[in-house]
């Protein structure tokens, strides 16, 4: 039973390692890695001491590591990680060949590089890639303290060659980066879209949980362009009518994704009836179909740098009349959405005064700038970061030990394994080193081929700089495939230099070698247990459900006119934590040993969390429906959902069983003459409410 049970982890681990993301080749980051790493061996006769190879790891990793984004940002992380790469380098070329003090300088580097993850607007790599340059400068001894100083010169040349090429040397349009990221928001919806209407035809269902991967990163899109708005706006004394446009289109990229999630939240209710209505299924397919053709022609006008026709948005809620209920209204909303942002793409270059469209939009105000390099969150760093910066640093440690210990040529690449393999959570640590090991072993035997083969050092260069494009190209998509063809690039890339016919077979060797101390590292240090983080995730999740569920009552009962947008901030944060315990119940997946069926109420609790949310933003909604029932009509059922989601919090929390759930029919509704739609609305979420709870009973008491 036991073998079983890893058989299948393993099994499931090999799936996630293969899987391909939906997203297209990166193209035009690959080309100027290339170049970056390509041009500096071009030189390298006239670069002394072998500075040249130096300086062309610093530009691929600075190329490597570059984000769409502003420029100020962009530049300041580029140039933190010159300089850090470069202290990283002369202490590994400085304490090389001394075994005692090596250990204790990657022990103490390594510790930091991995409290760098608490760097979240910086990313993982950040860290990764310090320690990368540092584990190939520990392998190669510095002649002298001279040298070991030129060496952390040619880095930060290296870097500054890398910035110059992601930000100097092609134009510089201020607002360029933060027309991509709103534009994006636009095709992500789209794309959420389209995925959703081959959904529909294919399985006449609008289960929005089998299109998680899509509501991610329509999420992650929206987020990058509100930091891109805020770093854009911050050296400016005052913002400018393009930038509050810009701003302006990507608060309504957000309120039209809360939309779409009510309207699709609706759909499903009405094929899931007993006798769904004749034809929804083609009615329903026909508005998605044409709401994402208006948000992709709305994203060629963001992002375009000339005039473009303002887009006719045609659909409305009139289409979905024979359908009842009131989808409808959600994408009547919808289209007033649209036609507002349309307006607005097709005069950003032109100016021209578009009046009427901002008046029911909701415009927040940027966010702080991110703190890159905050000293606060590397003191404080949460508990999980801690121990998996501890995990690198014993690992990195181990591996220069052993690496030392064994003679081990070419010893780097078993740090670097280590380094690049090691993640914070036991089933990403596996999937990497699947990615790392198998794409090794085929690259390096591509590398073995070729270099039998080549005679002429400008073909030597001409296939370095072919790997690493191609590398880098195909990073987003797996990473495997970024093993696959970097592996022949540093391989070409060392024996230009070593002339060494077995560096291909060492590099296998020794990844494989890296690969086993990361996954024992992962299994005995304090490995990442999600049977203990999921609930904290989950309660997490109930708690913003309850807030964002109150809040929206409250706006319901208002007199007059309601501005949906206040609840902005509330559902986001419902989305951020529902991803958490998703992502967290995702990597569970792969550790559990169970039965299968002890997993079910797990998955039925975080579908039914993201309905609720789904059905509360449909809520919100109706709070400008006519008529609409009283505050004092909606208390009861407001005070009654707060008391479930509250316990269900708690009892999740502490493991402990739920209080029984309120008897149907004992809590009462707003009547139907009150307000048919808040009362349609509500009855679902009552029954969502019941589902959720008698998830959370099977989650905490199985059987």
């Amino acid at each position: 039973m036991l073998g079983l049970g890893y058989l299948r982890r393993w099994a499931h681990d090999a799936r996630a390692a293969s899987t391909v993301a939906h997203v297209r080749p990166a193209y035009a980051s690959g080309l100027r890695a290339a170049f970056a790493t390509i041009t500096p061996l071009i030189f390298a006769p006239w670069i002394p001491g072998g500075g040249a190879s130096w300086v062309s790891l610093a530009g691929f990793n600075g190329a490597l590591l570059d984000r769409v984004g502003p420029y100020r940002t962009r530049t300041r992380m580029m140039a933190g990680l010159a300089l850090a790469s470069a202290i990283a380098a002369g202490a590994g070329s400085l304490v090389s060949g001394h075994f005692v003090i090596s250990a204790i300088v990657t022990f103490v580097l390594a510790m930091l590089c991995g409290l760098a993850r608490a760097w979240t607007d910086l990313g993982p790599g950040f860290g990764v890639t310090i320690l990368v340059t540092y584990a190939v400068a520990i392998a190669v001894p510095a002649a002298s303290f001279e040298a070991a100083l030129a060496r952390s010169a040619f880095v930060v040349a290296g870097g500054v060659w890398a910035m110059l090429l992601a930000i100097l040397l092609w134009p510089i349009r201020p607002y360029r980066p933060l027309r991509l990221h709103v534009a994006e928001c636009y095709r992500a919806i789209a794309r959420y879209l389209e995925a959703a209407s081959e959904f529909l035809e294919r399985d006449r269902s609008l289960d929005t949980w089998k299109l998680k991967s899509h509501i991610v990163a329509v999420r992650t899109a929206i987020n990058a362009a509100q930091t891109s708005l805020t770093v854009t706006r911050r050296p400016r004394p005052s913002e400018t009518a393009r930038g509050e446009r810009l701003l302006v289109l990507h608060e309504v990229a957000d309120q039209l994704f809360a939309h779409v999630n009510a309207m699709l939240e609706e759909g499903d209710v009405l094929l899931r009836a007993p006798t769904p209505p004749d034809g929804a299924v083609q009615l329903l397919d026909e508005v998605l179909v044409e709401l994402a053709r208006s948000l992709r022609v709305i994203a060629t006008a963001v992002q375009s740098e000339i005039d473009t026709p303002r887009p006719t948005v045609v659909v409305n809620g009139a289409a979905l009349a024979p359908l009842g209920g009131s989808i409808g209204d959600v994408v009547d909303r919808i289209a007033d959405y649209l036609t507002a942002a349309g307006a607005l793409a097709a005069s950003l270059n032109s100016g021209d005064a578009v009046e009427g469209v901002g008046e029911n939009i909701d415009v927040a105000e940027p966010p702080p700038e991110p703190a890159l390099f905050s000293l606060d969150a590397v003191l404080r760093p949460p508990k999980a970061i801690v121990h998996h910066a501890l995990r690198i640093a014993f690992a990195a440690t181990a591996a220069v030990v052993i690496a030392a210990a064994l003679h081990l040529k070419h010893s780097s690449w078993v740090i670097l394994t280590v380094i690049v393999i090691l993640q914070p959570f036991s089933a990403t640590t596996r999937q990497k080193a699947l990615q790392r090991i198998v794409g090794t072993i085929v690259g390096g035997m591509v590398a073995a081929m070729l270099s039998s083969q080549i005679q002429h050092p400008m073909t030597t260069l001409v296939l370095i700089g072919t790997f690493t494009a191609l590398c880098v190209a195909l990073l987003p998509l797996n990473y495997g495939a970024y093993a696959v063809f970097g592996t022949p690039a540093f391989v070409l890339l060392a024996e230009s230099g070593s002339k060494d016919p077995h560096l291909a077979s060492l590099r296998i060797a020794n990844t494989l070698v890296g690969g086993a101390l990361a996954l024992i590292a992962a299994r005995l240090l304090w490995p990442g247990d999600e049977r203990e983080r999921l609930p904290e995730l989950a309660a997490a999740a109930l708690r913003a459900n309850d807030e964002f569920l109150r809040r929206a009552i409250e706006l319901v009962g208002q007199e007059g006119n309601a501005d949906v947008g206040v609840l902005r901030d509330a559902r986001r944060n419902v989305g951020a934590a529902a991803l958490g315990a998703e992502d967290s119940f995702q990597r569970l997946l792969s550790d559990h040993r169970g039965a299968p069926e002890l997993l079910e109420p797990i998955m039925a609790f975080l579908v039914y969390t993201r309905r609720i949310a789904g059905s509360t933003t449909a809520l919100a909604v109706a709070a400008n429906s006519s008529p609409k029932p009283s505050a004092e009509e909606l208390r009861p059922f407001g005070e009654a959902a707060h008391a479930i989601l509250v316990d269900l919090a708690d009892a999740v929390l502490h493991g402990r069983p739920p209080v029984p759930a309120p008897l149907i029919g004992s809590v009462p509704l707003p009547a139907a003459a009150s307000g048919p739609v808040v009362r349609q609305r509500l009855t679902r979420l009552a029954r969502q409410l019941k589902l959720l709870h008698d998830a959370v009973a099977r989650w905490i008491v199985p059987g």
